[in-house]
Parts: structure tokens; sequence; C-alpha cells
């Protein structure tokens, strides 16, 4: 089999990107197009794989707007004159949402289309959220035409499939570690991660902050927060689930858009949720993070509180915590698979590619 995936504007080492391209390269041939530069030193993943690194950045033009529109030709030229049976899109031309879509059904070709984020909500900045409507009008045009979508969550899934009216085979498939750590390996310190985005704010309580740093010691990871006692950058895969194995908790408290229900937020299964059940720390989460929280109160591996509001009432929760602390290590050994990436979601990913070719 031979597939087209286009990342668009991911980086070649984007971890769901790559994951896709490991397994269809198991398959046949790939051709990859991903955002990067043409140095391929760094860009060459094992397999039959042919790889397109397109900057947007060394299209010709003067403008912005022009590299953009250059670099979506680009990519629609790849989906017109390669040889392929199935285009995987993690992302689309931005200029060309549905047209790219329409040539690959011209051709008589399998299209799946890889879903990250809700797009109609995620695509453009929180000030033009007034064209969302125009966004949810492209996602129903393009759900017509794939044969199949995967997701990151059921509740994600569910929202784009009722507000556009459409519904197509479906697999969810949750940002899963990479690889976990033995519970028990190392003696957990009395520290508390704060793990986040770049683009993302903390919401949490500063007292409840304050007074939490009289009982451990505050790290960041990836993110800024300036009542941390250590403040992280991101980091090498391997080194920061290192880093985090070693924690008591790590706390998830992000929030992207002014409204705190914002869908993405509340409906995502970020990595370092899973990155930090994997390494075998257990999680506080803000209880507004309904995906996340259905996964702790399946499982029972750590805390849902109410991070923005009641600062003094979460302070006690966490500290009293620590009779149920050894019941969620056990527990993180227990549903160790739900966490990382495995053969058995490997073989159910594959399944799915079959049947969407057979039908």
């Amino acid at each position: 089999m031979k597939t087209l995936v286009v990342g668009y504007d991911h980086s070649w080492k984007d971890k769901r990107v790559m994951r896709t391209i490991e397994i269809f390269s198991k398959l046949g041939k790939v051709y990859y197009q991903f955002a990067g530069s043409n140095d391929l030193s760094i860009a060459q993943p094992k397999g039959d794989i042919q790889c397109f690194p397109f900057s947007r950045d060394e299209m010709p033009g003067r403008y912005r707007l022009i590299k953009r529109v250059r670099l979506d030709q680009e990519i629609l030229r790849l989906v017109q004159d390669l040889d392929y049976d199935l285009a995987y899109f993690h992302s689309f031309p931005a200029s060309q949402p549905v047209k790219i879509f329409r040539e690959v059904k011209k051709r008589g070709r399998k299209l799946l289309y890889d879903l990250h984020e809700i797009m109609p909500e995620q695509f453009l900045p929180e000030r033009l959220s007034f064209l969302n409507p125009v966004l949810w009008q492209i996602l129903k045009t393009q759900l017509s035409l794939v044969d199949g979508v995967i997701g990151v969550s059921d509740e994600a899934m569910k929202m784009m499939f009722e507000k556009t009216g459409i519904t197509k085979p479906f697999l969810i498939i949750p940002n899963y570690a990479v690889t976990g750590i033995q519970i028990g390996r190392y003696v957990k310190n009395e520290e508390i991660a704060i793990i986040g985005g770049i683009r993302r704010k903390i919401t949490i309580n500063d007292n409840l902050l304050r007074e939490l740093k009289k009982n451990f010691k505050l790290i960041s990871i990836g993110t800024n927060c300036d009542i941390a006692d250590e403040e992280l950058p991101f980091m090498n895969y391997d080194l920061m689930m290192d880093r985090i194995s070693k924690v008591k908790y790590t706390l998830l408290a992000f929030q992207s858009r002014s409204d705190p229900q914002y869908p993405n937020d509340i409906y995502s299964l970020p990595n370092k949720f899973y990155d930090s059940l994997a390494a075998g720390t257990p999680v506080i989460i803000d209880n507004r993070f309904v995906s996340m929280k259905k996964i702790i109160e399946e499982t029972n591996t750590g805390l849902i509180l109410d991070l923005s509001k009641e600062p003094y009432k979460d302070l006690s929760l966490i500290l009293n915590a620590s009779g149920s602390y050894d019941s969620y290590l056990k527990n993180l050994g227990r549903y160790y698979d739900k966490f990382v990436w495995d053969n058995s979601k490997e073989d159910n990913f594959v399944d799915f590619i079959a049947t969407i070719m057979n039908s």
C-alpha cells in the first residue's frame, strides 16, 4: 500500500504524526509532507519513506499570505501528482481547505482525516472567533468527503459529529505516551510539577500555589509560572519522563481561551496527561477537564479539584490525599496499558485502515 501523509504545519518529529508514519511504513511506501527545512539529515525516519519538507518561510514572496498560498499550492501538487492509495491528513492547506479533499476523491483514492483538535474552535485566533460558523461549515464539507476520521477523545468526536450532522467511521486514538517508567523505580520527591504549554495560561489560584509551596517544591515544565521554585523548559522526551517520574504529582490546569469551557481544553487528552500517568506519577487536574476527568475517575489515579475557585479546600484535599497515595501508585501499575502506546493499539489502527481500504 502507498500512503500520502500530509502533516502540513506539523514538524517531522511531531509525536502523533510520526506514529502514523512508522505504522504506514510497515505497510508499504510513504510520502511524507511536513513543516521543515530541506535538511533531510535530521528528517529521515526508517522505511521506504520519501520526505517533502515544505517550509512556508522558504516559499517565494514578500508577504506571509503569499508564502502561505504558495505552500498550499505545493501540497496540492503532491495530492495531484503522486501515486498513492490512501491520503492521510493531519491538517489541511488553509487557503484551500475543501479543494484538496475533493482532489483526493476525484482521483478515486481513500481519504482519512486525523483531527488533533476540534478544528473550527481552534483554527483561528480568538479575536476572529466570529468566523467559527464558517469553519464549522468547512468541517461539514470535509467530513462529507472523507472515508473515516481519527480523533483524540470521544467527547470531541461527538461534538464534531453532532454540530455538523455528519457521522463517519471513526477511531479514537488519544495522545498516548511513547513509553513508561516502572512504578517504584524512583523514590518520590515532595514536589509538584506544573505542566502546561507555551501558549496556554495556567489557571491555578495563586493563594493555592503559595500554600502548596509550604509543603512541596513547585517545578514548572514547558510553561511560564513565576511562582514556581524551578522552571524547566521543554526537554528531550526521555529526560522529561525521568523528571516527571520523580515528583509526587503533576498538576494540569491550563486555559487556551478566555472561556473556561473552551471545548479544545475541556475535551482534550494532552500528551503530558498520558506522559505523567505512564511515568508512574498521579495527576491533579482541574474539574473543567471532562475527558481527563473521566479517565481519572475510572482508574483512580489522581485528584480532581476546582483549582481556580476553592484554594484552601483544594489544599486540604491534596495534603489529606497521602492516605490514598499508595492506591494511586498501585492503580497506575494496574492500568498501565491504558496510558502507553503498544502493539494492541497499533493493531487496532491497522485493522481500522484495512476496513477503510476495503470499504
